[in-house]
């Protein structure tokens, strides 16, 4: 019997868990390829074979969101399971369910993913079973997709952290009005929704500034000058023109004022992010410490992909603000 030079290694045992993490999605993506090749198979039927469907694994992406703090709207989680918009999806694969379908669907209920709670995870990570052994383990058939969030699990020990945060969106027909700006509100939204559930925590947020530009260097350079050198903001995210393109110029305007970079920051997001949209490697986006102290984080232009930068941001901002100031 040969042991294995790893075992009780603690230094090695973060990075095999991750490993386990990062097979489980794995799986979890091949899962999500083959029901997106298979559209002949309707979700009635998967139902009355399974107890659960598209929709229910949905929301288990969307209540997994909220375990682990990432910003996403249901709408989101079903394009990722679907891979395209549900509306788009339903127009051109499902089909009306036949008599036959829905009798058998009525007698199978009690085996359905049940709408009672079931196992929760808990702030240890450990699985609490339900009581009363009825069938089924899904919490989410019947959740209401707007339900709030679980708390937070911030440890500032015991400071009070406050940022704020300054909001850019960098866009040529944003600022000509040809189409609504939408992720800079969903950067504002995020940075809310974070501070609300981490209020306990001693961790307050507020959106001081928020502006549209066109993508012209020159201008997106003078625009972040203007809030960094009164440092008026502790915090500015950007949006939009990190891409190839050849006005894609967000990143060179960070650049001029950026003393300190934050590289990691940039790498951890295009990598978590990666998983879920893998062109998301193209991103550009440059993060860094400013002479005056201020960090700027490029975000991409996707509301979408906003959501799922902030997501790996956000959790290790009130640290990165903490040292700052200290």
């Amino acid at each position: 019997r040969v042991s294995s030079p790893f075992c009780g290694t603690p230094s090695i045992a973060p990075a095999m868990a991750a490993l386990s993490v990062q097979v489980e999605a794995y799986a979890f993506r091949q899962l999500v390829a083959h029901l997106q090749w298979r559209t002949d198979v309707q979700n009635v039927d998967i139902m009355n074979l399974t107890g659960f469907c598209r929709n229910c694994l949905s929301k288990w992406v969307h209540a997994g969101s909220k375990v682990y703090g990432l910003p996403m709207e249901y709408d989101d989680a079903l394009e990722r399971v679907y891979g395209e918009p549900y509306s788009q999806y339903k127009q051109k694969h499902q089909k009306k369910a036949t008599e036959e379908q829905m009798a058998t669907y009525k007698s199978g209920e009690a085996k359905h993913a049940r709408t009672d709670p079931g196992p929760a995870f808990v702030a240890s990570g450990v699985v609490v079973a339900p009581s009363g052994g009825a069938g089924g383990h899904s919490t989410v058939c019947g959740q209401e997709c707007d339900a709030l969030p679980p708390p937070a699990a911030l440890d500032l020990g015991g400071a009070t952290v406050q940022a704020r945060v300054a909001v850019l969106t960098c866009s040529d027909r944003a600022h000509r009005g040809e189409y609504e700006d939408k992720s800079g509100p969903a950067i504002a939204e995020a940075v809310a929704a974070f501070a609300a559930r981490n209020a306990d925590a001693g961790f307050a947020a507020s959106v001081v500034q928020i502006r549209v530009v066109p993508d012209e260097e020159g201008g997106i350079t003078e625009a972040l000058k203007e809030w960094c050198e009164p440092r008026c903001c502790d915090v500015i995210f950007t949006t939009g023109g990190t891409g190839f393109g050849p006005r894609d110029v967000t990143p060179e305007a960070t650049r001029r004022l950026v003393q300190r970079p934050a590289e990691g920051l940039a790498r951890a997001m295009a990598w978590q992010t990666s998983f879920q949209e893998p062109h998301s490697i193209l991103s550009r986006g440059v993060c860094g410490i400013t002479g005056q102290g201020v960090l700027i984080v490029n975000l991409p232009g996707n509301p979408a992909a906003v959501r799922q930068c902030l997501s790996v941001v956000l959790p290790v901002l009130p640290h990165a603000l903490k040292m700052l100031n200290s």
